[in-house]
């Protein structure tokens, strides 16, 4: 069996994960912002506060 090129899948496979646990946690924190549960104002364009 040629094993030739698995790893470029694998990598990709965590780059993925990893891309879509970012982006997840990227929404809750704006969301958590935007409804003021938490103190932080992203670049002044959401967020509570000023």
């Amino acid at each position: 069996m040629d094993k030739r090129g698995q790893l470029g899948l694998i990598e990709f496979r965590y780059f993925m994960v990893g891309l879509a646990i970012g982006l997840i946690l990227a929404l809750v924190l704006v969301f958590l912002g935007s409804a003021e549960i938490i103190p932080v104002n992203f670049c002044g364009l959401v967020g509570g506060g000023a």
